[in-house]
Parts: structure tokens; C-alpha cells; sequence
């Protein structure tokens, strides 16, 4: 290894070996900041889950107030608090074992515990003393696997399904928690008793780390005492079930009551409704009894305040005789929803709207007035058709209440029906029924839909035919007007200038001197010409022009009429693809064409005239060029007295939607040129 220089410097060397000094201490530091042990109960229950995740090293002693199992957890508390750790076939201890343990930390379920290294036995202890707590408590957590004293009625004492162990329901005021004891049930008669429970503050945990339910643990009933016996059962009162939970000067006790009345519906699981002479209420039996319906009964039981109104839970039949089947009320939506009539015997009147199976049974759904009531009725042999008028009777049932000031009502009811014959349908639906009227609406507005296509339809034929006839009748107008000028053409200018011609030729016959034979010759050629353009025209206009026309040919006429050998020279140049163009169009680029070359002609002076056809960026340019004395196009464009030409070259561009430029210097020659948009010359032959 080739040394380094720098580590012979003793200046150096001192500060190495101090800044390893300090990350030394440092480290260690750190080191047993993150090793400190737990030694209390208090510090492992006070861990938030990520820090329990993290095994942090537990020390503790304490005494076992609880043992769920050989797997389960072993609930040990010390003078701070309580926590467990989870037994491995763990037999050996007992309830009161003073241990010492060590482990580390795990988050738990709901609050952090001990996983077990090891544990030593220290000998034995007095319990720790409980700490009274209310369901309060019990729902906060707050004394969460701690010995807690609660104190409450004893509502109901039953066992397990197997029998080894109990469940015992103590009424804490309003609330009722619920108390499993590791035993059998006990021989005394603990209902309606008062009692103190000495047990371990527990609970059902959901997935989310949250107590769901507060339980009470018991290892045996040593840890309850009686406080007060049970009233005997003939000494409980009789009181209307109008009283139940009503107000009174003293209070209410939480001791069992007695109410009689006549059954008006029985159900398997042990919910029984009675009315007596002033309301009727619901009992929930224990253990379940069936009763005939019209019985009268006498029932003993604990009041419970339910969705609306109060009722008899965890009770007993005390006396029964037969009794007359009772009568429904007759009542309203609107009745039901007053809330007089909760949990009694009625009969409703209104439309069904809807039949569901589930899972206990069919659910109708009923309209009356605006409002909506849901039936639950035993399965049906039969589907119900929607709109049939129903009589349903069943059991009012309050769902849901709303407030209005101190006083609640009823915001939701339901009926739950006795047996399927409490459903009779008194009127079938009419033959419209909302599917029916919904299937006649919509073919009904399938057809407007259709009539209204066809009427668009039929609108926009009869403007394509009226455009048709519109031009049909343009047409016949024009060739009918092209007839009657061509006409007169033929009997006056033609039959003039043969006239003319004929004159001339007999003057020449006279013999004449040469100076005015040669005028004479030019005269009658002149005639001649205007005699050939005049048959053209004629012609022209009484042969109908085809839709489409070709430029190119139109063009090409006039260089075929121009005299060959005689200055100046006229050739054309036109493109390949140059598109058909509507007839009329040709006939104005046509005569704009041979006003151009006329032009020339007479004033250009010129030896060569150009006629040019191509396509440039969607448009036509024609083109008449000259080589000849040129003009001013500002003043010369300016009509004089019987000359026309350039405005009527502008004139038949303004009908055709192009422009027209000229483009001369006086002595460079001219250029007259024409700009056509196709767009708009091919859509006006479609039009």
C-alpha cells in the first residue's frame, strides 16, 4: 500500500484522532438511546404502533389478572398500568402469579404488548385493585385490559352454545354491556339484580384498530357480588305500555316492569307486539315463546327506548290466556307518518309500485298520496302486477325519525306483514300502465321524430326541385331571348350588311380608280368579317351551350380567325389540366379575350399578341399580352365618348366573381390579366 502523506502530520493526526473520539461517543450514545428498556406498563402501553414495530427491549413485573388461553394473551398490570404478552402453551401460570418478563414490544391489534423471550414466576399476589369505570370508559379504552368495577341491573344471564362458558348483559343506565365469564352460568337469580363486577375492561377490535363493542372479562363469579336482590316477579308493577320510559317525578329505576295486552303478531325470533288499551309496544322474548295471535298476555321485562318508541327487551311470559284475533287499524300514509301508530296492528290502502324478492322474503313498495311505504311480506306464490291496489296489513314500524325542536316525527315507516294472506289486491291495474303509456309515448314520439325527418326530407326536395324548375325556366327564358336576338339580328344587321356588301360590289362593277378600288376592297372585307362574327353570333345564340365548356377550345377560335402571315402574330399557350368550366363562364372569358385582342389590335402597334391559360393556387389566370407602344392604364381606362371596352371587361369580371389587372408602361407594351376563383364558378353550375 503506497502510504499516505498526509498521516505523518502531526497537527493532523490530533485532530483524526479527536473527531474519532466524538463520532465514538456519539454512537454509543445513540446506540443506547435506541436500546433503552421499557420497564412499566405505562411506557409499552403509551407506544404509538410504529414505535411498538420496532421491538424496543421490555422489563417488567407484574401480577396475572387474566389468561385467555394457553395461546391467547396473559394480561399482567403493575403498579403503572396493564399489558400482556401472548402465551406458547403457556398452563403454568394462574390469575394472581407474580411474574417478571422479558421481551419486546409488538403493536397488537389495538394497543402495543410483549412478545415473550422469557419469564420467571416471582410467587403469588393479591389482584391489584380494580378501578370503577362506566360504559363511558369502557367505549374510550381507556382502562383497556385493566381491572376496572362496574356497576349495573342485570339484564340477562344465558350460556354459550356449548355451555362452558356465560354471557351476562348489565344495564349501566342506557347502555348495556356485555360480560363473558370463563363459567357456567351461576345458580342464583341474578336478573334484575343489583350487581358490582370486578373484571378486565376488553372489547372487540375491527381490522382498522378501532373498539367496535366494550366486553367485560370474568375468569370466574367470584368477581361479581350481589348488591341488591331481584324483586320477586310477583312483585313487579303493572303499568300501561303508554307509561314505558315516560316522565316521572322520581325517575326510573332500570328494575323490570310488567305489562299485559293482546298479541297482535309473533315471530320467530322472538319479537312479539302487543297493545294494551292505550298504545301497543314491541317485546323482545328470552328465551324465544310462541304465542297464538289475539292471546292475552302478561309479559315481564326490562324497558329499552328503540328507533321512536319504547320497548320490553330480554323478557318473559309471566301469564297467558286465547284471545279474539284483533283488528287492524284502517290508516293513511299520512297517518303512519304521525307516529301514533308505531309498532301497531294496521291496514293500509294504496298502489303498488314495485315487487322485489329477497332474501327473507318479498318487499312491496306502496304509494299513497305522495308517499312511499315499504311491506315486507312472506314469499308470495305470485308476482304482483305494478299498479294494482293493494290492502296490506302488517306491523307499523318507524325506521328512521327527524327532529323539529324537542319534538321527533317519524321520517320513514315499514310494514312487516304477519302471514302472505295479509296482502289482498283489490283492483288490477288499468290496461295503461306506466310501462305501457312510457312504450306509447316513445313510439308516439319515434313517429313525430320520423314525420319530422320526412317533412325536412320533403322540404329540402321540393327546394332542389324548385331550383330545378327555376333554372329550367331560366333556361327556356334565355334560349327563347337568345332565339328572338338572334332573329333580329338575322333580319337587321346581317340582312343591312349584306346590303352594304352588295352596294359595294356594284360600285366596283362601275370601275373605279385604284386609290378608291383598294378602299373599296377593305370596306368589303370589313363587311365580309362582320358578316362571318354576326353568323357566329347568330349561330351562337341559337344553339343551346352545353353546361360545361372548355376554355382552352373557346380561346383557341379566336387565334384560328386571326389572318395567318398578318402582323402582329397571336398564339395561345394553355396548361394541361385545365378543368371543364360552365358554359357561361367561357362565353364571358371568351368575349373578354377578344376585347383584349381587339384592344391590341387597334392601338398596341404590336408584333406579337400572347394569349396564356394555367392554373395558379385555385384560380385561372388568362392572360393578354402585346409587345406593342403600351398606355397609361390610370387615364387610358377612363371610357372615352363611344368606347366601352375596358369597363365592359370589368363589367363581365364583376359577373363572373374575378379581377381583372392591367399591367402597361407606355413604350414595354400591355398585359391584361384575369384572375377566376374555380371555387366559386364551379359552385355556381351546381347552384
Amino acid at each position: 500500500m503506497i502510504p499516505n502523506p498526509s498521516m505523518n502530520a502531526p497537527g493532523r493526526n490530533v485532530v483524526h484522532r479527536l473527531c474519532f473520539c466524538i463520532v465514538a461517543i456519539l454512537g454509543i450514545s445513540t446506540a443506547s438511546g435506541a436500546e433503552t428498556t421499557l420497564t412499566t406498563a405505562r411506557e409499552v402501553r403509551s407506544l404509538t404502533p410504529e414505535a411498538a414495530v420496532r421491538r424496543l427491549p421490555v422489563e417488567l413485573q407484574g401480577t396475572v389478572v387474566f389468561i385467555e388461553g394457553p395461546n391467547g394473551a396473559v394480561v399482567i398490570q403493575d403498579e403503572t398500568a396493564g399489558t400482556y404478552f401472548l402465551g406458547r402453551n403457556e398452563r403454568s401460570l394462574r390469575v394472581g402469579d407474580e411474574v417478571a418478563v422479558k421481551g419486546t414490544t409488538i403493536p397488537g391489534s389495538y394497543l402495543p404488548g410483549i412478545e415473550l423471550i422469557q419469564y420467571e414466576k416471582k410467587g403469588s399476589k393479591e389482584l391489584p385493585p380494580a378501578v370503577s369505570a362506566t360504559y363511558a370508559d369502557f367505549a374510550a379504552g381507556r382502562y383497556f385490559f385493566q381491572r376496572v368495577a362496574v356497576e349495573g341491573i342485570v339484564q340477562t344471564v344465558t350460556a354459550t352454545p356449548d355451555e362452558s362458558r356465560s354471557i351476562l348483559l348489565l344495564a349501566m343506565g342506557s347502555d348495556v354491556l356485555e360480560v363473558r365469564i370463563c363459567a357456567p352460568p351461576d345458580e342464583r337469580l341474578l336478573v334484575d339484580s343489583r350487581v358490582r363486577i370486578e373484571c378486565l375492561a376488553s372489547g372487540g377490535i375491527n381490522q382498522r384498530r378501532q373498539l367496535v363493542q366494550p366486553i367485560a372479562w370474568l375468569h370466574d363469579w367470584s368477581g361479581l357480588q350481589m348488591l341488591e336482590p331481584a324483586p320477586l316477579e310477583s312483585a313487579v308493577p303493572v303499568i300501561s305500555g303508554s307509561r314505558l320510559l315516560a316522565f316521572s317525578a322520581s325517575g326510573t329505576d332500570g328494575h323490570r316492569v310488567r305489562v299485559a295486552g293482546t298479541v297482535l303478531a309473533s315471530y320467530p325470533d322472538g319479537q312479539v307486539f302487543i297493545r294494551d288499551e292505550a298504545t301497543a309496544l314491541r317485546v323482545q322474548l328470552l328465551p324465544s315463546t310462541s304465542l297464538s295471535i289475539g292471546a292475552r298476555i302478561e309479559v315481564i321485562g326490562f324497558p329499552r327506548m328503540e328507533r321512536f318508541s319504547a320497548s320490553l327487551v330480554s323478557a318473559n311470559v309471566a301469564r297467558q290466556e286465547p284471545g279474539q284475533s284483533p283488528s287492524a287499524v284502517e290508516v293513511s300514509a299520512d297517518e303512519l307518518l304521525r307516529g301514533a301508530h308505531d309498532n301497531d296492528l294496521v291496514a293500509v290502502t294504496a298502489v303498488l309500485s314495485g315487487h322485489f324478492r329477497a332474501e327473507e322474503g318479498d318487499v312491496l313498495v306502496l304509494q299513497d298520496h305522495g308517499r312511499t311505504i315499504r311491506a315486507r311480506v312472506p314469499p308470495l306464490d305470485k308476482e304482483l302486477p305494478a299498479g294494482a291496489r293493494m290492502r296490506v296489513t302488517g306491523i307499523c314500524m318507524v325506521e328512521s325519525n327527524t327532529a323539529s325542536g324537542v319534538e321527533l316525527r317519524p321520517r320513514s315507516v315499514s310494514l312487516r306483514c304477519r302471514v302472505a294472506d295479509d296482502v289482498t289486491m283489490l283492483d288490477t291495474p288499468g290496461w295503461w300502465t306506466t310501462q305501457r303509456l312510457v312504450l306509447a309515448v316513445g313510439v308516439l314520439l319515434l313517429v313525430v321524430m320520423l314525420a319530422s325527418l320526412w317533412i325536412v326530407a320533403l322540404r329540402q326536395q321540393v327546394r332542389r326541385q324548385t331550383r330545378v324548375l327555376r333554372r329550367q325556366i331560366e333556361h327556356e327564358a334565355t334560349l327563347e331571348e337568345r332565339q328572338r336576338i338572334a332573329r333580329e339580328f338575322h333580319d337587321t344587321l346581317e340582312q343591312g350588311l349584306t346590303g352594304l356588301a352588295l352596294r359595294i360590289e356594284g360600285v366596283q362593277a362601275r370601275g373605279i380608280d385604284e386609290k378608291n378600288g383598294q378602299l373599296l376592297r377593305a370596306s368589303r372585307r370589313l363587311i365580309s368579317q362582320m358578316q362571318a362574327e354576326t353568323r357566329s353570333l347568330v349561330s351562337e345564340l341559337r344553339e343551346p351551350a352545353p353546361e360545361l365548356a372548355d376554355i382552352a377550345a373557346a380561346l383557341r377560335t379566336i387565334v384560328e380567325e386571326h389572318p395567318c402571315g398578318c402582323d402582329p402574330a397571336l398564339t395561345l399557350k394553355a396548361s394541361a389540366t385545365l378543368p371543364p368550366l360552365p358554359s357561361l363562364t367561357v362565353h364571358h372569358l371568351r368575349m373578354i379575350a377578344r376585347e383584349a385582342v381587339t384592344n391590341a389590335l387597334k392601338h398596341a402597334h404590336a408584333r406579337h399578341i400572347y394569349l396564356t391559360l394555367e392554373m395558379e393556387e385555385g384560380h385561372l389566370r388568362m392572360a393578354v399580352a402585346d409587345d406593342g407602344c403600351g398606355f397609361d392604364p390610370a387615364t387610358a381606362r377612363r371610357a372615352q365618348a363611344g368606347h366601352f371596352g375596358c369597363i365592359g371587361i370589368e363589367e363581365r369580371c364583376e359577373k363572373l366573381n374575378a379581377t381583372v389587372r392591367w399591367h402597361s408602361t407606355p413604350g414595354q407594351g400591355t398585359t391584361v390579366e384575369i384572375a377566376l376563383p374555380l371555387e366559386i364558378s364551379l359552385a355556381s353550375l351546381s347552384a
